[in-house]
């Protein structure tokens, strides 16, 4: 009864953001570009006319950082005037980012890498003032230094949580610090990345659900999806992890880093099942049989691909497609936060590719290379 006094504007704003998407004829104009020159000129006629207009020096990242910064500017002003629930689900979105940013620095800092560097290629979503600390530090792979870190990560950021529950089952040690650079030595940083993003995509379902209505409805089928698709992933680049060649330990391996939710849920997780058995594309695709929208998204896949690798590919490709019909399916409904969710993935997809485009024009790459792009609106 109150939402449209408390959230409709922003709502409104965000459904507004909607229509400067790049249309499907606009990327057909764009891949038919022959230089950098001619992309200024084509998005001259789309939504982002005015972050091109003082660009001088065109270089495909210079173009990209300039598109990124204008989606950040509009997340940033629907964080900055949101208020109550859905200031704390905006804060929920951007904790993926936090995270995958302090995973980021984290490692390569123990490696040497330099701060400076690693803070300009955090992602702009999951910029911290925590995260400049870092340049601080004397010898950020020093004993102390570390310790400073760890307290800065978990104590000051708002992802603490999840690296407290993770240190804690990873961690047995009187020594935290020698336990952390073991880990992040150790431990592939995707893997760790991973476990944390799960905790996180745990955290906030129960958030979304907790909503209710049209938001618990819609935000649960597009965080039920991601966290089906993670699934899938993980056991399929499990199949190439040598230390996991023992079927035991490897599904077990596996089931740490399954979401507690999802369609399938939690029949991937229990013990004799063909999730469990999986060893390879074959028993994967047996294991996906009783689930219509996997199994078609496969069975595609199969089609359109012949090697392994360009199989991968393909069916990574077809989850983006899936995934960009439910966020777009998300913008039907009112009064609810989904939209808000979906426009920030939309925009991450109209991204990459751009990305993909920017870089094929710039390499004077084949056409067919060219429109692997996917349909966003």
């Amino acid at each position: 009864m109150t939402f449209n006094a408390e959230f409709g504007y922003l709502e409104a704003l965000v459904r507004g953001y909607k229509s400067g998407f790049i249309k499907e004829g606009e990327y057909r104009a764009l891949c038919n570009c022959d230089n950098l020159d001619d992309v200024k000129l084509t998005l001259g006629d789309t939504d982002y006319v005015s972050v091109l207009s003082q660009q001088a020096k065109l270089t495909p990242d210079s173009i990209l950082n300039k598109i990124v910064q204008k989606t950040i500017d509009e997340f940033n002003f629907l964080r900055a005037e949101a208020v109550g629930q859905l200031s704390t689900f905006l804060d929920f979105m951007t904790y993926e980012y936090v995270i995958k940013n302090v995973c980021f620095v984290i490692s390569g800092l123990l490696k040497g890498a330099d701060p400076e560097a690693l803070l300009a290629k955090c992602h702009p979503l999951g910029q911290s003032p925590h995260l400049k600390a870092v340049l601080t530090f004397e010898s950020q792979t020093s004993s102390d230094g570390l310790v400073d870190l760890y307290r800065t990560v978990l104590v000051e950021t708002p992802v603490a949580r999840y690296f407290e529950i993770y240190f804690n089952m990873e961690l047995k040690s009187d020594q935290p610090t020698r336990e952390i650079q073991r880990v992040y030595n150790e431990a592939e940083i995707d893997v760790v990345t991973t476990m944390l993003q799960k905790l996180w995509l745990e955290d906030f379902y129960k958030y979304c659900l907790a909503l209710g209505g049209e938001t618990a409805a819609t935000m649960a089928e597009l965080l039920e999806f991601e966290a089906d698709r993670r699934t899938i992933s993980i056991i399929l680049n499990s199949f190439d992890v040598s230390e996991l060649n023992d079927p035991q330990s490897r599904d077990n391996d596996r089931k740490a880093l399954f979401c507690n939710f999802g369609k399938l849920y939690p029949e991937c997780t229990l013990p004799n099942t063909r999730f469990s058995k999986a060893s390879d594309l074959a028993s994967l695709q047996a294991a996906l049989e009783p689930y219509n929208v996997y199994r078609n998204i496969w069975k595609k896949a199969q089609e359109t691909a012949e090697a392994r690798r360009s199989f991968n590919e393909r069916l990574t490709d077809l989850f983006f497609e899936h995934e960009v019909k439910l966020l777009t399916l998300a913008f039907m409904g009112q009064s609810h936060f989904a939209c808000f969710y979906a426009y920030v993935k939309l925009k991450e997809r109209e991204h990459a590719n751009l990305k993909w485009i920017l870089a094929c024009i710039n390499q004077k790459r084949d056409s067919k290379d060219l429109n692997r792009w996917i349909k966003i609106l």
